[in-house]
């Protein structure tokens, strides 16, 4: 019978294969994927990891490269087009 903390569906439950049978570990689950804040897409590049396992991969992996890496690229390039014309696209005078 496992621990009272493992009985919930909140840890990952991972079948390991040991020398002598199959076992069943409990891993802490992935969090969820970011979202872009204007448009909700999913943003692509972002690395879905915990905290402790994100301190030990570089920074290039961790988020894109972009001007605006917290926002998806269609909504960074509408962005890039609004500063450099002054105005927001989308309001006609």
């Amino acid at each position: 019978m496992p621990s009272p903390k493992h009985r919930s569906r909140r840890m990952r439950r991972v079948f390991v294969r040991t020398a002598s049978r199959i076992k069943l570990h409990y891993r802490k689950r992935k969090p969820a994927k970011q979202k872009c804040p204007e448009c909700g897409k999913v943003l692509r590049g972002a690395t879905r990891l915990r905290a402790t396992k994100l301190k030990t991969v570089s920074k290039t992996k961790k988020i894109p490269s972009r001007k605006f890496p917290n926002i998806c690229s269609q909504c960074s390039r509408k962005k890039i087009i609004e500063m450099a014309r002054g105005i927001k696209l989308g309001e006609q005078e």
